[in-house]
């Protein structure tokens, strides 16, 4: 993880403070949020056919209207 204030990197994950400028790491921690990707997503990022993909589906969702 980086210290959002100095930009350290410190490794363990339950730590409240950055140990080299002090900043209160533990509100940082809160605002950020895991996305969890599907198969699927997963499989087009691994893939390298991500923009094909959402062209795609930008083109179904025309075609619906």
């Amino acid at each position: 993880m980086e210290c959002p204030n100095c930009g350290k990197e410190y490794v363990d994950n339950g730590q409240i403070i950055c140990e080299y400028c002090g900043n209160e790491l533990l509100s940082s921690q809160r605002n950020t949020q895991i996305t969890v990707k599907t198969k699927l997503e997963q499989f087009i990022e691994d893939s390298g056919i991500k923009e094909a993909y959402k062209k795609m589906k930008e083109s179904l969702r025309k075609l619906k209207k």
